[in-house]
């Protein structure tokens, strides 16, 4: 089984968000997109460090499974 880096794994869960935009997303043509997506070219810096940016902002809108319980004791005391 082949092993994916942790730039192709971020570029997944962009294109798992954004679809055919990612590559406009990042400034880059879908050509260089596939490239970099199945590891034959590697991701520039500052296109990393974009898709970072917005696949952490996906996340900061996903309730986190411990807010309930923290919810809960803030209010207990």
């Amino acid at each position: 089984m082949d092993s994916i880096t942790v730039a192709q794994a971020v570029l997944q869960r962009l294109v798992a968000k954004l679809g055919d935009a990612a590559a406009s997303q990042l400034g880059v043509t879908q050509a260089a997109f596939a490239l970099f997506l199945n590891g034959t070219e590697a991701l520039p810096d500052r296109v990393f460090l974009r898709a970072v940016d917005i696949v952490l902002d996906e996340l900061q809108h996903i309730p986190s499974a411990e807010s309930p319980h923290l919810n809960r004791a803030e209010a207990q005391s």
